[in-house]
Formats: C-alpha cells, sequence, structure tokens
C-alpha cells in the first residue's frame, strides 16, 4: 500500500452505489492508504462510517460536500467539509444549513419521480407515452417504475436523487453509452422533469464549517468555474481547495495548485466516486500523496 488518499467519494447514504464496506474493498484492491467518505449535505452519517472504518480497520476520513451557489456569478458552488462531528439534534451552524438542502432535494427527486410514474402507469402506450414527452430511448424504462421502486433504491440514503431515479428506471450504470441520452431528455433542458432548487450561498457554507469545528475545502473548482469566488471564501475561512478531480486537466491542476499558495491553502484530491452512478471507474482515478496534503488532512485519519 502506498501513502495516496482519495478524498472525495460518495457512498449509499447519498447518491452512490456502494456502501462504506464496498469502498473500502475497492480502496484496498486500488492500494490507497485511506479515502474520505464526503457524501452530500448531511452530516448524520458521519459517526456510522467512522464506526464502519473503525470496524474494518481502514483509515475513512468522514466528511461531506455541501451544495451551495454564489449569487454574485450566479454559479453552484460545492464545498466539502472534514473533521465535522454531529450534534445530537441537529442544531449545528452547518446541520441547519444543509437540512433544508436535503429535504428540499428529496421533495423535488419525489416531484420527478412522480411525473414519470404517472407518464409510465397510466398510460396503454408507456414507451408511446415517454417518447411523446421527450424522453430518449424511451424503450430502455423499465415498465414497472413507480416511486416504490425509488423508495427501494434510495432506503440507505440521508435523501432521494436523480441518480435513484435513473436506476429504478433504467437499471442502466452511468457509464453506460445510453444513460446520458436518456437523462438528459428527462433532467435537462426542456425535460419533463426539468426542476432545481435554491441552496446556500457559499461564503455561509465555509463559515458554518468553521463555527462547526470542520476544514472547509473549496471542491472541483475548475468543474464549476468557481475561480472567481476564491478571495471570498478564503475571506470567510477556506482552508483548502481540491486540486486533483477527474474533470480537472492539467490546466485546471495548475490554477489550483497556484491558488493554493496565494491564498496559503490545503491542497486535496479525489475521485469523486459515485459507484455506478457516477463517472470515474473507480477509487483512485485521482488521489493525492500524503506529503502534498499535508498534516492537518492527514491527521483525520487517526
Amino acid at each position: 500500500m502506498d501513502d495516496r488518499f482519495d478524498l472525495h467519494s460518495h457512498s449509499v447514504y447519498s447518491d452512490g452505489s456502494h456502501t462504506v464496506d464496498e469502498l473500502v474493498e475497492e480502496a484496498r484492491a486500488a492500494g490507497l492508504a485511506g479515502i474520505a467518505v464526503t457524501d452530500h449535505d448531511s452530516l448524520a452519517q458521519l459517526e456510522a462510517v467512522r464506526a464502519r472504518a473503525k470496524e474494518l480497520g481502514y483509515p475513512i476520513a468522514a466528511g461531506t460536500e455541501v451544495s451551495s451557489a454564489c449569487a454574485a456569478t450566479g454559479r453552484k458552488v460545492h464545498i466539502l467539509g472534514f473533521g465535522l462531528t454531529a450534534t445530537a439534534d441537529g442544531s449545528g451552524p452547518l446541520e441547519r444549513m444543509v437540512a433544508p438542502t436535503l429535504k428540499a432535494r428529496t421533495a423535488n427527486t419525489l416531484w420527478q419521480a412522480w411525473v414519470l410514474q404517472r407518464l409510465i402507469s397510466s398510460a396503454d402506450d408507456p414507451t408511446g407515452a415517454l417518447e411523446a414527452a421527450g424522453v430518449a430511448d424511451a424503450g430502455e424504462a423499465d415498465p414497472a417504475f413507480s416511486l416504490d421502486a425509488v423508495f427501494e433504491v434510495s432506503h440507505a440514503s440521508t435523501g432521494m436523487y436523480k441518480q435513484h431515479i435513473m436506476e429504478a428506471l433504467t437499471h442502466r450504470a452511468y457509464r453506460d453509452p445510453l444513460y446520458q441520452p436518456i437523462y438528459r431528455s428527462i433532467f435537462k433542458g426542456s425535460g419533463v422533469c426539468v426542476s432545481d432548487i435554491s441552496y446556500p450561498e457559499a461564503t455561509d457554507v465555509v463559515r458554518a464549517i468553521r463555527e462547526q469545528g470542520g476544514i472547509p475545502v473549496l471542491a472541483h473548482p475548475g468543474q464549476m468555474d468557481s475561480w472567481s469566488i476564491i478571495p471570498d471564501l478564503v475571506q470567510a475561512g477556506l482552508q483548502g481547495i481540491e486540486v486533483y478531480h477527474p474533470d480537472h486537466d492539467e490546466a485546471a491542476e495548475r490554477r489550483a495548485r497556484e491558488a493554493a499558495e496565494v491564498h496559503g491553502l490545503i491542497m486535496t484530491g479525489g475521485s469523486d466516486y459515485h459507484g455506478r452512478y457516477g463517472g470515474p471507474a473507480g477509487l483512485g482515478v485521482r488521489s493525492i500523496s500524503a506529503a502534498e496534503v499535508g498534516d492537518v488532512l492527514i491527521d483525520l485519519f487517526a
């Protein structure tokens, strides 16, 4: 086992397909020294992840990835939070901030699933009904699709996600050639299930992570073009930036390293692995060495 860490992955506690046990199995096979499990907009799973890591005898830093936005640019911004502890009653500053996001996302996803169920169950020709609604490759949709099927897929998650709908509807992995055309036709553009929710301001998220004792790290700035907000995030208390990510090319990595140097930020990196629900083929597709990430984050594994 080498000294490389994958500091960005998702489990069944949010929109990943793998349990913690399965993530550990893959991490060990990939020769990683440790991983971070950073499920979306929730702290409720942190102790369960840490407890399982201890039982399995494998280093896991349990964190979260917070969905936020920048009002000035209109862009979404994702912030990773490490070293956090959930409160008994969910009253922590970050918990109070992410709870409405998780609730709104789940409600929105339920509505999207209901729209698809209504199309499929109310038509004599479900495939024809989906085609008329603009759904690509409608013949691939499971005629038994239902809200119950989505609940079954998402039963371990702290919320409900579009990935759960796609699994129940198509039973295809994200990397399947038919997945993206179907997904885009449903959830993008003029798709029948197009709907979004609001997110907290990114600088407020950074402050809340710090107030709850965590380490805030800007996730994949190259993917979301969130470069311009870095100075404001640093002023709010940002402590790190994700340098290595599957959607970062060499130019983005260089830009992130430069931002880390200019602002005195910790560097992180990871695969943003979602199992069959995401693009990277496995843990360790992107990783970072212990020397690069430094003691602040490595200490979390202790």
